[in-house]
């Protein structure tokens, strides 16, 4: 079955909401937004997407998409999206929260414990 482009589109513009939580109201929105989370031949794919999908809508212009390209750009984007796991990114960032209250307790510690040595009390 074919896909056509605004479907491939409306795809991935699902698939990076979902995985990335990259919210925009166009897909070129969304893939500024990703940024660097997206590996650089899948940003390029999506600026490929992005813009194919201004020329799709001319008759004339859409001649010059390459459907085979489009297609290979759809499932690339879709497959690294696939191995994104959610579930560990937000573990990662919750370690980097207690990570730095850690360090910002020891830290403290360490200066408090400074600080009473120098006076006398320990």
């Amino acid at each position: 079955m074919t896909l056509t482009m605004h479907q491939m589109v409306d795809e991935v513009r699902a698939a990076l909401a979902d995985k990335l939580r990259v919210r925009g109201w166009s897909l070129a929105v969304q893939v500024r937004k990703a940024g660097r989370r997206l590996p650089r031949a899948v940003r390029r794919d999506a600026v490929y997407l992005v813009q194919t999908i201004g020329l799709v809508d001319n008759p004339k212009l859409a001649r010059m998409i390459d459907m085979r390209r489009a297609q290979l750009a759809h499932r690339n984007i879709l497959a690294f999206l696939e191995t994104v796991d959610v579930a560990a990114e937000r573990r990662g960032i919750a370690l980097q929260i207690a990570a730095s209250i850690a360090l910002v307790l020891l830290v403290t510690g360490l200066l408090l414990l400074f600080v009473l040595v120098q006076r006398g009390f320990v």
